[in-house]
């Protein structure tokens, strides 16, 4: 096995979750700032002069798109989170020499591959193999999304359906239920 010096520096689904729900209650909080200060003409108000020349539904429109925007990044973290303890699992079952079904193949894996393990032709589908958990083929959706967003969006993504917040996490939490469970 190739030497990976593991950080242990990996976020939480729940940290991710929390900040996402402070910069949702911030973003919110700002427009309504801003939206006084354009009613009543920036009485008192300060706020940035560029919001002072828009239009109400400029406004609206804008703050739509930073949390349209947000919700992007933070599936993103997400993603990038379960990825990580996909990873770190991965390497601690073949470093311990696990005897579960999954760190057998993990070990298998490893002496084909090395350190050119893939996350979803090799880890996510002997999590999904073994478990037979849909969770995992959720997962495999949710990375072609980060793959759309990771490469810069400029392509029409054929995700088969919308992600959101709410179902990275989900799909994210069940990754994490069932490696426990089995771990």
């Amino acid at each position: 096995m190739a030497k990976i010096s593991l950080s242990r520096k990996e976020k939480s689904i729940d940290s991710i979750l929390n900040w996402y729900e402070d910069q949702v209650e911030a973003l919110r909080d700002l427009k309504n700032k801003i939206v006084r200060a354009v009613i009543y003409s920036n009485a008192g108000v300060k706020v940035n002069p560029k919001f002072l020349e828009l239009t109400i539904g400029e406004i609206d429109e804008y703050f739509e798109n930073s949390e349209e925007e947000l919700n992007h990044l933070v599936c993103f973290d997400l993603i990038s989170a379960t990825e990580a303890l996909l990873r770190v699992d991965y390497y601690d079952k073949i470093s311990k020499k696990d005897k579960s079904p999954v760190g057998r193949e993990f070990r298998v894996i490893n002496k084909k591959k090395r350190n050119k393990v893939s996350l979803e032709d090799d880890i996510v589908t002997t999590w999904k193999t073994a478990t037979g958990d849909t969770s995992f083929s959720n997962f495999l959706g949710l990375l072609k999304y980060r793959h759309w967003l990771a490469h810069g969006r400029y392509w029409q993504p054929k995700l088969g359906r919308q992600f959101s917040v709410d179902i990275a996490y989900e799909i994210s939490e069940n990754i994490y239920d069932v490696i426990a469970v089995k771990s």
